[in-house]
């Protein structure tokens, strides 16, 4: 191996994202971290644009996935999948449902946002029910406090300015072991949640992370309008690797 001279500062980047970039896919052993991003009919294309464009800024590769993809079983290289915002889930036949559900089940991830958060519940991978729109909630950016201590929220502020477009809140079974990591200011309701299925982990936001509202680098144009604090993607970053076991 060559040795090479790099600054504290490219070593400080190094050790940040080589929890990712370096995490061995168990399946293929080529140590490739793939982000398997739901785009078919009825999934919103600035939902999962915003999200591609993120998920490589993180350092992962993405593949996009169809009804078809889940129907067949063409999973073999998607450590997590990506479900965006939209209206979706009955072209997934019962075959793809279950393909889905094993695969999480036996230890790779699912995230959803707000209709992947929908679609994850009627799959009873979250267990318990999501449902909107939040009470006094429109289209505008909307306050969500953070709680702590938890992988996913210890490194970020007390609160993160999320885009909220009619989007879903959590309530969890009263005998689910459900992390309720945030929470709707307006409302008090559960924004954000993770948990287990099977040996798999599961990761859930209603509002918009994916969304940069202040900065083109989403490669979407929607709602540049409004004002952002700060960026989500970080969150979403430790969400991720929390879903990898990498937290």
């Amino acid at each position: 191996m060559q040795k090479i001279l790099i600054s504290v500062a490219s070593i400080l980047t190094i050790l940040f994202f080589s929890g990712c970039t370096e995490q061995t896919n168990e399946l293929t052993g080529d140590g490739i971290v793939t982000i398997g991003i739901y785009v078919d009919e009825q999934a919103s294309g600035i939902c999962y644009i915003a999200a591609e464009n993120m998920f490589k800024w993180m350092g992962f590769e993405t593949r996009r996935i169809y009804a078809s993809t889940l129907n067949e079983g063409n999973i073999d290289h998607i450590d997590i999948f990506y479900f965006p915002g939209g209206s979706y889930g009955s072209e997934i036949d019962e075959t793809g449902r279950q393909i889905l559900k094993d695969a999480v089940s036996s230890g790779r991830g699912y995230m959803g946002t707000c209709g992947g958060a929908y679609f994850a519940a009627s799959l009873d991978i979250f267990p318990g029910m999501v449902t909107g729109p939040v009470p006094g909630l429109e289209i505008e950016m909307c306050e969500v406090y953070l709680r702590k201590p938890h992988p996913i929220t210890d490194d970020q502020p007390a609160t993160l300015w999320i885009m909220y477009v009619n989007s879903p809140y959590f309530l969890p079974d009263s005998t689910a072991v459900v992390d309720t990591i945030g929470f709707y200011n307006v409302s008090g309701y559960p924004a954000l949640v993770a948990c287990q299925y099977g040996t798999g982990r599961v990761f859930l936001t209603g509002p918009h992370p994916e969304w940069e509202e202040d900065d083109d680098r989403d490669g979407v144009s929607a709602y540049d309008n409004f004002d952002d604090v700060e960026s989500d993607w970080p969150m979403m970053h430790n969400a991720t690797r929390w879903c990898l076991f990498d937290l």
